[in-house]
Formats: C-alpha cells, structure tokens, sequence
C-alpha cells in the first residue's frame, strides 16, 4: 500500500455522488462544441484573475484550496489532504483531511473510508504501533461510494502528529466484525499544516 497526494476529499465526495468520467475520452467532443472566440459573450469570457483551485505538495501531504461563494462575497476553502492507493490500483482506498468547514470554526479532521463498514463503530487516528487510543471520528454519513468520519482536532493532537517520526494508521471496523488499518503517512504534515495557517479564513 502506498500514499498518494491526488485526490483531495471536497473532490472526492463529489465524486463518489456522480460517476466520473475520464476529461480525455471526452476531448475532441467538447473541441467541436466550444464556441468560437467571436460567438462567445463578454460576461462568458471574463475570466478570474485568481485560479480557482491551487495544490501544493508537502512530503506525502498536499494543501489544496478552492474558490467559491460569489463575486461579492468570495469563499477560499483549504486543506491539508492525504491519499492512500493499493498498489496497481488508480482509486484511492482512504483519504483524510484536516482542514476548516468555514471561515472562524475550527479546524477538523475528515477521513473517507470504504463503505464496507460496522455500525455502531468509530475510526480512530493512531500515531504508532504503541498508540492503543488516538484520536476517535465518529462516523458521518454514507455516500455510494464510502463512508465518512470526521471530528474537531484538538491542538495537543496536532502538534503529537507534526512531530511523529514514524507511520500512523488510520484504524476501523468493517462489516464483518475484522479489524482493519490502513497505514499513514505524517512526513510532511506540519509544513501543510504551516502553509494551511497562512491561508486566510
């Protein structure tokens, strides 16, 4: 199993609601559909002076942020996001997030897991082998695709997890009653964590 930074999870729980198709397989159609330059109206190409999603890679962590909200009212959501493949596998198996769901609250913790899960049961952030508490999400909500765990971090935690010099492991139930953990990365987590500091909100 290894660690990956593609698949931030705002994206990936948007994805697990709609199937996703490949952008490529659909490149020459969307060539032959886009208007030409002359057809297009001025409000359609004002384009923003700021992209409307930027990532940055730390170690095995990635800061990704997204613009929303509206013109008069603009919104900047951003994330420190790790992934986890299977080696020879293109989707991810797990993801977690530590990031703020609005301007002012505080900073949370988000893991997606399989939705081959126990109910009643929780999912718990361990830093080491010897690490038999950590830190416990409840579970959220069920998509088609997985389930998701998410709960306020505590600053104590964070700073536990910045210093870690050796792989966590992110550990649940599954619906069969067997305990499973898949491993995590903190290599890199508190320069994501610096740079998700400077962003503002």
């Amino acid at each position: 199993m290894r660690s990956t930074k593609t698949v931030p999870i705002l994206a990936a729980i948007a994805a697990m609601a709609a199937p996703v198709a490949c952008p490529l397989a659909y490149g020459p159609v969307l060539a032959q559909a886009a208007p030409s330059p002359s057809a297009a109206t001025p409000a359609a190409s004002a384009v923003p002076a700021e992209p409307g999603t930027t990532s940055a890679s730390y170690g095995d962590w990635v800061l990704r942020c997204q613009r929303g909200g509206t013109a008069e009212k603009p919104v900047r959501v951003c994330e420190a996001a790790q992934s986890m493949q299977v080696q020879g596998q293109a989707q991810p198996i797990a993801q977690i997030a530590v990031g703020r769901v609005g301007a002012g609250q505080p900073l949370q913790v988000t893991a997606l897991l399989p939705p081959n899960v126990a109910f009643p049961s929780s999912v718990r952030v361990l830093m080491d082998e010897k690490d038999a508490t950590g830190t416990e999400l409840p579970w959220r909500r069920c998509l088609p695709g997985a389930c998701v765990a998410e709960a306020a971090v505590k600053e104590e935690n964070l700073r536990r997890w910045r210093g870690a010099a050796e792989p966590g492991r992110i550990a649940f139930r599954n619906a069969a009653g067997q305990d499973v953990a898949i491993p995590l990365s903190f290599r890199g987590l508190a320069q994501a964590l610096d740079a998700l500091a400077k962003e503002p909100g």
